[in-house]
Parts: structure tokens; sequence; C-alpha cells
């Protein structure tokens, strides 16, 4: 990318910096909407199986799609998707909301006997997690872009009965079929379903789903029954009920151990009855809960240190929920500062987010501007992309803001642009410096403009605010550069 040097001083100079700080700081605010939008079009781009209308799982470091098993992911990686576009579609609905409709559809292939099976392929395995996942993507598609859609509702509960019909005595859900008889207390299998039944309760007339939710809570949150963690208001992975006595050990296994996909929901079900009952109890344990996540996994300024998909974008989600309800802008700063991190940090040199199992590699509280990836998985940004458009959808503000005057006054084509973009002020041509900040705030060129045109053509594709003085005011306008 080539540079010229800008050198002026006095008033002048120090107008043009704050000019071009209203600019950054105006198009900062809406940074998340342009880098989530930007991984999603990766992920529609890179990792999209048109002849199945599903995304595949992996591709390798030349960005081509590594084929496994029936060219698809599985279900857990597509109910991220899921999120990732339903967030898409709330942020910008024009774009999205025919590709959430498609792809929710599209998941019909996922099932076999009545359930979700945990693949495309036929025979595969299904799992009480992934179906409690899935349904709750569809419902939250459903309830918030697509309320029309009842035949995304009726999908739902195609899940979440799965769920609910394995419950044991104690209400206890396993991981897998084989497992029934257990007296396993799964997580996800639990919380999940619950939390789904608060979100039907809201329109609801049947009482059944408020009270499923409530006593589901009540058994989730009983230090007794081991699931949450009494001393760190953390929740294990599982527990069981054996001989009378409840442990995190059983069968061979020990279900002990916390990942914050655990808790966050268990929080947003919290968050979600007292809504609906106006209790405040859920909320002052919900609020521990919160804050005991924060202590565990985040750092000011440094990032999270969780995976992705196993609390990464549940931790922001449920952070931008809680904001929601109590308007504490505690929860939206770390949201936020998470996503900063994130963007700003947590991309590789082909602009992919963290995608591994391995705590290792696969945090985001890693430096990865450096990293060339030998592969990528599909569910790390997905599951970026979710976080990113959640905080965007929190902080929405128009993109590329400036006075109506100055608007008026401002002019460049052609628009979008691939070599060089012509600038106006006032119908006449622009002279002298100019300045272009991209998507994220940052200054990637500053130059002459001989003849009103600028040179472009090194920039990357995407959007940029370009800024110059006229009589001593600031003008800012918005283009979009294309590729060749």
């Amino acid at each position: 990318m080539r540079f010229s040097t800008l050198i002026f001083g006095g008033p002048r100079l120090a107008l043009l910096a704050s000019c071009l700080l209203t600019a950054s700081v105006a198009f900062g605010q809406n940074k998340y909407q342009v880098a989530g939008e930007a991984i999603l079009d990766k992920l529609n781009t890179k990792f999209y199986n048109a002849s199945k209308q599903l995304y595949v799982e992996q591709i390798d470091g030349n960005e081509h799609i590594i084929v496994e098993r029936g060219g698809a992911s599985y279900v857990w990686p597509a109910s991220h998707m899921l999120r990732a576009l339903r967030y898409g579609a709330l942020v910008n609905p024009t774009k999205y909301t025919e590709r959430l409709k498609s792809y929710a559809y599209a998941l019909d292939q996922y099932q076999q006997n009545g359930k979700y099976a945990s693949d495309i392929v036929r025979g595969a395995d299904p799992l009480y997690d992934d179906n409690a996942i899935v349904g709750l993507a569809l419902m939250d598609a459903y309830q918030q872009v697509l309320p029309t859609e009842t035949g995304l509702f009726d999908r739902s509960l195609i899940g979440l009965n799965y769920c609910l019909n394995a419950r044991d005595a104690n209400w206890g859900v396993p991981q897998k079929e084989a497992e029934l008889g257990w007296g396993k207390f799964y997580s996800q299998a639990t919380i999940l379903p619950a939390l789904h039944c608060a979100l039907i309760a809201k329109n609801s007339t049947d009482p059944k789903y408020l009270d499923i939710a409530k006593r589901y809570y009540e058994s989730i949150n009983n230090v007794s029954w081991k699931l949450r963690d009494g001393s760190t208001n953390l929740v294990n992975q599982f527990s069981f009920y054996n001989n009378g006595a409840w442990s995190l050990a059983g069968h061979g296994e020990n279900g002990g151990g916390y990942r914050a996909y655990q808790t966050t929901p268990d929080i947003q079900l919290g968050l979600r009855l007292y809504q609906r009952t106006g209790d405040s109890r859920y909320l002052d344990d919900a609020t521990v809960m919160a804050n005991a996540c924060l202590k565990q996994w985040y750092t000011p300024g440094h990032g999270l240190s969780e995976i992705s998909f196993w609390g990464g974008s549940d931790m922001v989600e449920m952070l931008v929920d809680f904001y929601e309800v109590d308007h504490n802008t505690k929860w939206l700063d770390a949201a936020r500062n998470i996503v900063d991190y994130l963007i700003d940090y947590g991309r590789d040199q082909l602009g992919y987010y963290p995608g591994s199992y391995s705590d290792a590699d696969g945090t985001w509280n890693l430096d990865r501007r450096y990293l060339f990836p030998a592969s990528v998985q599909m569910m790390g940004q997905a599951c970026a992309a979710a976080a990113i458009l959640r905080v965007a959808q929190a902080t929405a503000t128009p993109l590329g803001t400036t006075n109506s005057a100055a608007a008026k006054a401002a002019d460049l084509f052609p628009n979008p642009v691939t070599n060089r973009l012509t600038l106006q002020a006032n119908r006449k041509p622009v002279a002298g410096k100019v300045t272009v900040v991209n998507a994220l705030g940052q200054t990637v060129l500053v130059a002459n403009a001989p003849n009103a045109t600028l040179d472009v053509s090194t920039l990357a594709p995407g959007v940029y605010t370009v800024s110059w003085l006229d009589g001593g005011q600031c003008l800012t306008k918005r283009f979009v550069k294309q590729a060749e």
C-alpha cells in the first residue's frame, strides 16, 4: 500500500486532526457491523456448498474446501452458522434475511428418524445437546427475524421435544441415547431446553413452558446437585444421580470443569425468567453468575481466555442480553472490549478468526495477526461473526456520519470504485490533502488529490471514509472499494 506524507503545521493541522478523529470515531462506532459482515461474506463465498445449501466444516490454507463426509458441517457448527446469519439479518435485513430463511429450512437435511442427527450422513448418531442447540437456534431465528415462518417454530420443537422426552425422574438428560438410565444431568441438554421453554413462554398461553423453565432453573442451580459449583458459581459439564446421591463422577466419567458455554445460557435463563415473572431473585442470581464468568475468563484489554464455540460468542451474547435487561453499561463495555480485541488481534493473515479446539491456539486472547493458517474451521468464523454482529446490533449507528450541510456539499464518484475516485465539494474539484480511514477506524491512506481524483487501486475491497478540509470545514464521505 502506498502512503504519501502529510506535512503542514499550525491550526490547519490541528483542524484536520480533529476532522480525522471525528470521522474515525463516527466510523469506529460501526466497525462491528462492517467486521461482522466481512466474515459472514467470507463464509458465504469460501465455505458455502451451494448444491446442498449448507456450509462445509473447513477450508485449507489456500482457502480450498476440504470435503468431509457428506460435504457439510456437523449440526453443531451449523447451529452457530444459523445464529451468525440471524444477527446478520438483524443488523442488515435486506442482505441476510433471505439467506437466513433458506438456510434454516436447509437444516432439514440433518433430520433423521424424527430428530436432528449430528451429521447429514445417513445413520449419524443423534445427540441431545446437538438437538438442544439447533432447536434453540431455530426458535431465536423464528422469534427475532422470521415471526411469520411458523415452520421454523415447528422445527425448533423437534430438538426441544427430543430432549424433554428423554428426562429421567430428576429431569436429567444425558448427551447420548446410549447413556439413558445413567442418572446423568448434562448441562447443555438440560439448560438449553429450559431456555428454549422460557422463550416460548413469552408468547404462549400454555403455562407448561414457563413451569418447565422454572423447575429446570431450580434443579440446575441447586448446588447440592453438583452441576453448579457453590464456590465459583460456575456450571460444570455434567453430574450424576446414583444410589440416592449426586456426584460429578459416574460410569467412569467426571463432569467437573467449566466452559463458558455451560454457565452463560444459565444466566440467560435467569434473565428470561426475571422478564417473565418480575421476580428479582432471578436477576440477582444471574448477576452473581455473570460476574463469576467475567472473573474466570475476561481480562479487560486482553480479550477472553475461552474458545469461540465453548463460550466466546456465548459470553458476548450473554453480556449484551444483560445490558438490554438492566441497562448497566458494565456489561456492554465488556462485550465491546472482548470484540475489540478479537477484531484488532484475533485475525490471522487471511483475515480469519480462531477455530481451534485447543486452548493453546484457539482462545480469544491471542495475538494472531502474523499467523498463516494451515486450515480454517467454519464454526470459529461463525462464532466470531455472531459475537461481533451482536455488539453491532446493540451499538447500531448510521455509517459514516457527518452534518447534513457537509453531506450535501461533498460528493464522490464512482461509488463503488475500482481504481480512481473523483472528489467534489460544492460541485468544485477537491484539491490538497485527503485522508482515507478503513472500517476499523485505521488511517490507511494520506495523499494529495491531484485533479480531484484519488488513486485507491491499492486498497483492499471494503468500506472506507474519505475526509478533507474545505474552507475550514471538515467534510467526510463513505465509499466502497470493489475488487478489480
